[in-house]
């Protein structure tokens, strides 16, 4: 059996042939808008998330009033105040420091440690950086911090001596995602250990710390699909070739 395209007379095998390579690039197109659309259905955006601690704000774990900064450096600081807040009870208050540590009923996770955390210093924020693969963006009065990988706490600071840290726990989020913080915060006076975010007015967000990477951010659900992918393209083979 013969096939005549162009001109030319084409064989049973060359007709195979073909056929495998037109059925293999279409194969490789679907996989590719399929990983395309897995990405684009993932990623969120949420917040400004709230600083309350009688509001029990969501993923809150806790607040710093005003920051702690007997540690050395950005990353020690915000490490040992996301590790106080996580040594306490559920809406527990404690003095340490001249610091007013408020803890949420979040759970939290592991003690935070300062292996692969990735720091943003004012400087960071304000030009918009991208470290590590996270970028910010000042927007609006709003703080939008889109990730780079998954990480278990987000610490930041609202200049220091003035206003107050507010720690998060943001395992939940992944590659992609953004997260909302307000760029301004200020201590609530009728409500100690709350910080009432907006988007002008006092104080200006410092900083920000990431903390504890987590790995593989989707759970390998991009590579189970191309690997399905895969799979199918030999399927096919075999059958052509068979």
């Amino acid at each position: 059996m013969s096939l005549l395209f162009s001109g030319i007379t084409l064989g049973a095998k060359e007709k195979r042939s073909l056929t495998m390579k037109n059925m293999t690039k279409w194969l490789l197109a679907s996989a590719a808008c399929g990983l395309l659309s897995l990405a684009s259905a993932q990623a969120v955006t949420v917040g400004p998330l709230g600083m309350s601690y009688t509001a029990d704000s969501t993923y809150l774990v806790g607040t710093v009033v005003p920051g702690d900064n007997t540690q050395n450096g950005q990353v020690a600081r915000d490490v040992a105040m996301t590790n106080q807040l996580l040594s306490m009870g559920s809406q527990t208050q404690t003095t340490l420091n001249n610091s007013l540590y408020s803890r949420t009923t979040w759970p939290g996770g592991p003690a935070a440690t300062a292996t692969g955390a990735v720091p943003f210093t004012q400087s960071d924020i304000t030009g918009g950086a991208t470290i590590g693969g996270t970028s910010v963006l000042l927007s609006g009065g709003i703080v939008n911090i889109t990730l780079g990988g998954t990480f278990q706490y987000l610490v930041a600071a609202y200049d220091g001596d003035h206003a107050g840290v507010a720690v998060f726990d943001i395992s939940s989020f992944h590659a992609g995602d953004t997260i909302q913080l307000y760029a301004f915060a200020y201590p609530d006076p009728n409500n100690p250990g709350n910080l009432l975010g907006g988007t002008s007015g006092q104080y200006f967000m410092t900083s920000f710390t990431l903390l504890n990477p987590l790995g593989v951010p989707d759970g390998g659900a991009t590579v189970m699909l191309l690997g399905a992918g895969l799979g199918a393209l030999g399927m096919v083979r075999r059958f052509l070739m068979g």
